[in-house]
């Protein structure tokens, strides 16, 4: 029988805990843990702790096979306890095993209803598996919550989005933004809804942070740029900042045939300046135009455009 001097109380297991995890000695903190529990000498009512520390320390080892046992152990010593099955579920997510975490979730949320992680954590599953509308609720009640949470903010943003509730994502992209401003799908989301909305001004703004960021955010923002430059009316400006993405992917010169054919039916009056632009600069491409431009047209576009600096048309205050 265990001497009552000799068991481990909450004080000291909670010292050593932190002292081993601010040190980041997650290998020394596992085995610490595992002497702890096969020792007999931690109280009952705290064994549910151990065995939650040592499944997060394992995840830190890279683990989750072990981590999931001490789960499940914790689990099993406590059905009500809450951070344990938490912690169980996001490893079903990341694991991105969508079904089993959503149900997890759930189980969460009814032991604690208020749990902001297991609401927005099932949004996230919801969202996965292509139920947006379930998700929208999840977010949103995620992003009241916790109002200086980024994530809750943009996932509300990019459902919506998806719905083409540009006016209403909007404000959900800005927060995230204010939350994290160098979140750069967060800002990407804010120049889709304002180009959808017709502020193309502010959109070309949002684009050239993007653009400035750097990141692999480029590509999207010099596409939806050239976009809103076409809206003003910047049709060579439009065009330089399309061939942008030519310069980062050379499969990108089928975008520019396409987009000069959806000129064509949406803007007919520019699409002959457009096309005399991409000409100009990527000679090989004429014949890709044919059928696009009259021949004549495009001939005389491209004349337009040879004393136009690539720089000089591509900047727009």
């Amino acid at each position: 029988m265990t001497n009552f001097i000799d068991q481990i109380d909450e004080a000291s297991l909670k010292e050593r805990i932190c002292e081993l995890k601010d040190r980041q000695e997650f290998r020394a903190l596992a085995d610490y843990l595992i002497s702890v529990l096969s020792s007999g000498r931690l109280l009952p009512r705290l064994r549910v702790k151990a065995y939650n520390e040592l499944g997060v320390s394992h995840l830190q080892l890279d683990e989750p096979g072990e981590a999931e046992k001490a789960f499940l152990s914790a689990i099993d010593f406590d059905p009500k306890a809450v951070n344990p099955r938490f912690n169980l579920a996001n490893l079903a997510l990341y694991a991105r095993k969508y079904e089993a975490a959503l149900e997890q979730y759930r189980e969460v949320l009814a032991l604690d209803p208020n749990h902001v992680g297991a609401r927005y954590h099932s949004g996230l599953c919801l969202a996965m598996t292509d139920r947006p509308d379930e998700a929208l609720p999840c977010f949103e009640a995620s992003a009241k919550a916790a109002p200086d949470a980024m994530g809750p903010h943009f996932w509300a943003g990019e459902v919506l989005l998806a719905g083409e509730g540009f006016e209403f994502a909007l404000p959900y992209f800005l927060k995230a933004i204010e939350i994290s401003p160098d979140h750069r799908e967060s800002r990407r989301g804010v120049a889709i809804c304002l180009f959808e909305l017709g502020d193309y001004e502010q959109c070309i703004e949002q684009c050239d942070m993007l653009i400035i960021s750097g990141g692999g955010a480029e590509y999207l923002a010099f596409q939806i740029k050239g976009d809103a430059l076409v809206e003003m009316g910047e049709i060579e400006a439009a065009a330089f900042c399309h061939l942008e993405l030519a310069d980062m992917d050379f499969d990108a010169r089928d975008y520019l045939v396409m987009r000069a054919r959806e000129l064509a039916k949406q803007h007919p009056e520019h699409v002959a300046r457009y096309v005399g632009v991409i000409v100009n600069t990527i000679p090989e491409l004429e014949r890709a135009f044919s059928g696009i431009v009259p021949a004549s047209e495009q001939a005389e576009a491209v004349v337009a455009q040879i004393s136009i600096p690539r720089e000089e048309a591509s900047n727009v205050e």
